[in-house]
């Protein structure tokens, strides 16, 4: 028997392009226990960025995933399920709609998070399962925004939240695959001026990544093929590698990236980008590389949620 004090919570992140859910406990000694971590692919921000809408289609597909989502965690004891929205819901004119959607249809109650609250959250997410030094710096590559939070242990001291992620850079300015060099032109610009906003970067503070533009490098770099968290978190991607893997990328067709054994099938049409925003991001902090993260904001919702301090 699981020697345990609290109820079991499922939480789910729902974001620009995937569906993330944990589920676990808090056990009678304070630790946390995870009971499943489940990844899917669900596309939520497809067409927000330049509709402002989430369609139909959309709405469909993505509520019978969380309906599958939330009998998962029930089967897995979980007496709340708890899902929250990230860049897509907040940029959505229709989001209340879609709020009541997933109220009707999957049974769940979707709560809209702040790009400050994001940072913040996945800041503490990230450090789950890693070693790190007191004070870090976290960058969290979406669908749709980007975030960077700086902080010391729990404690964010700074963050920002920026609009460029994967899917809206792609779906801005490549239309086609491999973009020509004045659309990759076009995208730096638009990448370059968000990332103006960061704030200054302190020297030698350690970098940590999390989302799937940085697992996939990750797994790219360590030749995995396969996504494996225990392999890849705490593995360090340097820049140059990404500045490799940024330009080799963005100068294939999509088919070709497809067969990039790390690469998920329905993420090889916006790896290209993340991995420029990446390879920007990097240089703008000045930094040499950073920590793999397999954890992030689903983490620091499940801490939170279960009242760990």
């Amino acid at each position: 028997m699981r020697d345990s004090s609290g109820p079991v919570l499922a939480v789910i992140d729902l974001g620009t392009h995937t569906a993330l859910m944990v589920t676990g406990r808090r056990l009678a000694d304070g630790r946390v226990e995870v009971l499943d971590d489940t990844h899917a692919i669900a596309r939520l921000g497809k067409g927000v960025d330049a509709q402002r809408r989430i369609s139909a289609e959309t709405m469909d597909r993505v509520c019978r995933l969380l309906a599958e989502y939330r009998q998962r965690a029930l089967g897995l004891g979980a007496e709340q399920v708890r899902a929250f929205g990230t860049s897509a819901l907040r940029d959505a004119a229709n989001k209340a709609e879609f709020i009541a959607r997933v109220r009707q249809d999957a049974g769940l109650e979707l709560v809209e998070v702040s790009g400050s609250e994001e940072a913040g959250l996945t800041f503490r997410g990230a450090a789950f399962g890693l070693q790190l030094p007191s004070r870090y710096a976290v960058i969290d590559i979406g669908g749709g925004s980007t975030e960077v939070a700086m902080g010391t242990g729990v404690q964010v001291e700074q963050s920002v939240s920026v609009d460029v992620g994967a899917v809206r850079v792609t779906e801005r300015c490549f239309p086609h695959l491999p973009p020509a060099p004045e659309e990759v032109a076009r995208a730096t610009e638009m990448v370059g001026a968000a990332l103006n906003r960061l704030y200054p970067y302190p020297p030698d503070l350690p970098l940590v990544g999390v989302a799937g533009t940085v697992t996939t490098l990750g797994a790219i770099d360590l030749g995995i093929p396969r996504f494996d968290a225990e392999e890849l978190n705490g593995h360090f991607l340097s820049l140059t590698r990404v500045e490799e893997w940024s330009a080799r990328l963005l100068s294939l067709p999509v088919d070709e990236i497809r067969r990039i054994p790390q690469v998920h099938e329905q993420r090889a049409d916006i790896i290209g980008a993340g991995a420029l925003i990446l390879r920007l991001a990097l240089t703008r902090l000045g930094c040499p590389g950073l920590v793999v993260s397999t954890r992030g904001i689903r983490y620091g919702l499940l801490l939170r949620e279960l009242g760990v301090d």
